[in-house]
């Protein structure tokens, strides 16, 4: 028998979302760029499984991508300041030590690792659920909402 659309679409995206519940905790508590580029990834693969449901009913699809959007943004912010660390120090590598570039480069450098902790603990927070449910089962049912029960710890 052929699997119905609905089917498929929460096959699919149960899938996308055990990844996204699997990868996080350690991505998360590590803070790794590899890891966080993965998780990242990730949550971008079901945010497009999602927007094409949108554009069958942006109503139901709305809160999930709305949530899938703020951690994609925040994982985003991480990398962007681990871009700039990274080349603020290559800049930094050829200066010698009374070079008068080394202070404005070691700032930046600095103020790039500040941002990054910053935005780090902002997905952390976000991932915790800070007072309230975990980022995973605040997705999970979110998209619930839009397919039907879709627990990330669910098999099928």
């Amino acid at each position: 028998m052929a699997e119905t659309f609905a089917t498929a679409m929460r096959r699919a995206v149960r899938k996308r979302l055990r990844r996204i519940a699997r990868r996080g905790p350690g991505a998360m508590a590590g803070g790794r760029a590899a890891r966080l580029h993965e998780l990242r990834i990730a949550v971008k693969r079901l945010r497009y499984n999602l927007e094409f449901l949108a554009a069958i009913d942006r109503t139901a699809a709305a809160p999930a991508l709305a949530c899938l959007a703020l951690l994609q943004e925040r994982l985003g912010a991480v990398a962007d300041a681990d871009s700039f660390a990274r080349t603020y120090a290559a800049m930094l590598e050829p200066l010698g030590p009374d070079d008068p570039r080394r202070p404005g480069l070691e700032r930046l450098a600095a103020a790039a690792r500040s941002e990054r902790e910053a935005v780090l603990e902002a997905a952390r927070a976000l991932w915790r659920g800070d007072g309230a449910r975990g980022y995973p089962d605040t997705l999970a049912a979110s998209i619930s909402a839009a397919l039907g029960s879709l627990s990330p710890n669910e098999s099928g």
